[in-house]
């Protein structure tokens, strides 16, 4: 199969691609909009209370469980866990009290509060320090109105420094390298109507690990003989290995997208759940598997890259 050099992590196989793209087209996907009110705020409050609900949390939305570490709780009979657990809380939150999510409040949060909040979040010094970044400058650069944010983007995701993801980079949550928290949002605010996107050519999947660790295991993206054996050895990667690979997962999803015209934010939806419930981190239900037939590593079942101390994703 031909195969495509991106960079020093390795190749997208364009065969695997295709196969792929074949298979996912004939899913009949469609982007979520978002609006399970376990997890977000009514579409019918307050624009802008949305959407610094749903910036404050994007910003704070990165790994929850690592090493020594878990993040779970039970409530109303449901246990929960990771993502969704933070979520949870931080809609309970909006729910109480919006203004919690308001510029000036941010600004001000203590680290003492996030815990409170959030529960015993490992590193929730820097979730702190992540929100309190975003209330202050979105009081100091956008006068404390997202919205005054899109409007100044003019629906772009990139415009020449003045695009949506462009303009994100000014906080420290939206700062990774490969945008991937900045697409999540980019994303969620598509989804539910809260902006139209003009240059939906633009768009990219948010790479996480699901989406990287679910891109090897298939086959589209093969990582060179280095990479692959530090992924195997669970050897830590450098913040340039973690862009470098991540850029070529990117990549090969974004050839998937055109291949199959599934948009990027569509095809997210699907791959980060199917990462969640299907090709799992540990013991993958590979019987239930729709793209099992095109899957290379089956059988070896590679974890992700190990890259925990960060809040890029």
């Amino acid at each position: 199969m031909t195969k495509a050099s991106i960079n020093e992590a390795g190749h997208i196989n364009l065969g695997k691609a295709e196969a792929l793209a074949k298979l996912i087209k004939e899913m009949k996907l469609s982007q979520d909009n978002y609006v399970d009110d376990r997890f977000y705020p009514s579409t019918s409050m307050d624009e802008d209370l949305q959407l610094m609900f749903f910036i404050a949390m994007t910003a704070i939305d990165h790994r929850l469980v690592v090493p020594g570490h878990s993040y779970e709780d039970e409530m109303n009979g449901n246990k929960y866990r990771g993502a969704d657990l933070l979520w949870i809380r931080g809609k309970r939150l909006f729910d109480s009290d919006p203004s919690i999510f308001s510029p000036s409040r941010l600004a001000t949060i203590d680290s003492s509060t996030i815990k409170h909040w959030f529960g015993d979040i490992w590193d929730y010094g820097v979730r702190t320090f992540l929100l309190q970044d975003i209330g202050i400058k979105m009081s100091k650069l956008f006068n404390s109105s997202p919205t005054a944010l899109i409007k100044r983007s003019e629906g772009y995701l990139f415009n020449g420094g003045h695009g949506f993801i462009e303009l994100l980079k000014s906080f420290s949550a939206y700062t990774d390298p490969v945008e991937k928290k900045a697409m999540l949002l980019a994303k969620f605010l598509h989804g539910r109507g809260l902006i139209r996107f003009v240059d939906t050519w633009n768009e990219e999947v948010p790479v996480d690990n699901h989406l990287t660790r679910i891109a090897i295991r298939l086959g589209l993206v093969e990582p060179s003989q280095q990479y692959m054996e530090m992924i195997m050895t669970a050897t830590p990667f450098t913040p340039q290995q973690d862009i470098a690979l991540r850029f070529s997962i990117r990549y090969g999803w974004k050839l998937v997208s055109i291949l199959s015209g599934i948009e990027p934010f569509v095809l997210d939806d699907f791959l980060w759940n199917f990462g969640r419930t299907i090709c799992t981190t540990d013991d993958p239900k590979c019987k239930y598997c729709p793209l099992s037939d095109v899957c290379s590593l089956k059988d070896a079942h590679p974890r992700e890259h190990v890259f925990h101390i960060t809040y890029w994703y």
